[in-house]
């Protein structure tokens, strides 16, 4: 017996990445983190380095269509593959 499923597989579904707890955690802490790092962390981990912030703001944006998305699908198979921009 087949399960059905509350998605509409060919029709696209945002993912909702802004409801997570881990994002949520993420997005209200990391510039506290950033402030506290040297008196905190720095003896033991090392410097702030600059690209943690480069990486924190794009996985901050991921997500988000406002900057951009792309979806490819194979023409033989209907295969589809979904990715941000």
């Amino acid at each position: 017996m087949a399960q059905s499923s509350p998605y509409d597989f060919d029709i696209y579904q945002p993912r909702n990445p802004k409801a997570s707890a881990y994002y949520k955690c993420v997005e209200n802490h990391f510039e506290e983190l950033e402030q506290v790092w040297d008196d905190m962390y720095k003896s033991r981990y090392g410097y702030w380095r600059t690209y943690v912030m480069t990486v924190i703001y794009k996985y901050l944006d991921c997500g988000d269509l406002h900057f951009g998305f792309a979806r490819v699908r194979c023409e033989d198979c209907g295969h589809t593959l979904k990715g941000r921009n």
